[in-house]
């Protein structure tokens, strides 16, 4: 019989939740039992991270780097580059295959959509011209593009959304529960938001290079995931998309219990979710051993 997985076997006592105090406990659950510690990558001593571990529910914060790379930014140009994962205005990435995904999920006739921290991506473009996509808008902490309808996430939400899209963005959060409030507010109640981010493995810190991008200020455990959609009275549901690296996960929420079943029946019929991978070849070295992706940074 296998084993459970480490993390599993070892999985804390639960513990009553209490209030985050900043600079003083975890910024998930609250509480005070933090490991604080400097890890360098495994394949480059160089690349350090001044992280606090929380030993309740698994979170991990990374210390915010002085440079951000987003925020305050007036234009495209200013904006990182990414690498396939983002949509060009010729060929279709992730966040279309997760708003795809959730449209035939809802397997509504027509359904508003938000693409929440678009960056430097095009997929609003490609979603717009799904049969199924109703009124197609963008979302971001800084207006860097006119090319549609802008929502400022650091705003009250202007109006809500079906469908809301999160390609690679909450693993930026520098105050997750207060910037998932923030994303739950475009979301209808009957709606449904699927975001993207690699998950917390079993493997040590020093291995897991997701931790090492220069924005990412927050790797999350399942649990502690769980204790933000408890926080907001939503429903959780994990997937993994296709053909992407073993801790990459669909984080898919929901306030209704409608909706959340008919996330399960689609996944019933769907082995796993499609990722802008979907359809390619599988090559000799393709395999459940691959990292994450190079170009989520």
């Amino acid at each position: 019989m296998a084993r459970r997985p480490a993390l599993l076997r070892r999985r804390p006592k639960p513990e009553p939740r209490v209030a985050a105090t900043p600079g003083t406990g975890c910024l998930i659950c609250g509480h005070t039992r933090l490991a604080r510690r400097t890890v360098a990558w495994r394949k480059n001593d160089r690349r350090r991270r001044e992280v606090t571990i929380c030993q309740t529910c698994g979170f991990v914060a990374a210390a915010e780097l002085s440079n951000d790379r987003y925020r305050g930014k007036t234009s495209l140009e200013e904006l990182p580059r990414v690498g396939v994962r983002a949509g060009t205005m010729d060929k279709p990435g992730r966040e279309f295959q997760m708003a795809r995904m959730a449209l035939d999920i809802l397997g509504r006739d027509s359904a508003d959509v938000l693409v929440y921290g678009a960056g430097r991506s095009m997929d609003n473009h490609h979603i717009a011209a799904l049969p199924n996509a109703g009124h197609v808008a963008i979302g971001d902490i800084m207006n860097a593009r006119d090319d549609m309808e802008f929502h400022d996430a650091n705003e009250p939400a202007r109006r809500r959304f079906d469908v809301v899209v999160a390609s690679e963005v909450i693993e930026h959060f520098r105050a997750p529960r207060e910037n998932f409030q923030q994303m739950f507010q475009f979301v209808d109640d009957d709606g449904i938001i699927v975001c993207g981010t690699s998950l917390r493995g079993h493997r040590p810190l020093r291995e897991q290079r997701y931790l090492f991008y220069p924005d990412h200020t927050a790797l999350y455990s399942p649990e502690s995931l769980q204790l933000i959609a408890e926080e907001y009275a939503f429903h959780l549901d994990l997937r993994h998309p296709e053909r992407l690296g073993p801790r990459k996960r669909y984080v898919i929420w929901t306030r209704s219990q409608e909706t959340r079943n008919l996330v399960t029946r689609y996944f019933g019929y769907i082995p796993v979710a499609p990722s802008e991978k979907t359809g390619e070849a599988i090559s000799a070295d393709s395999g459940s051993d691959v990292d994450d992706d190079p170009d989520d940074a």
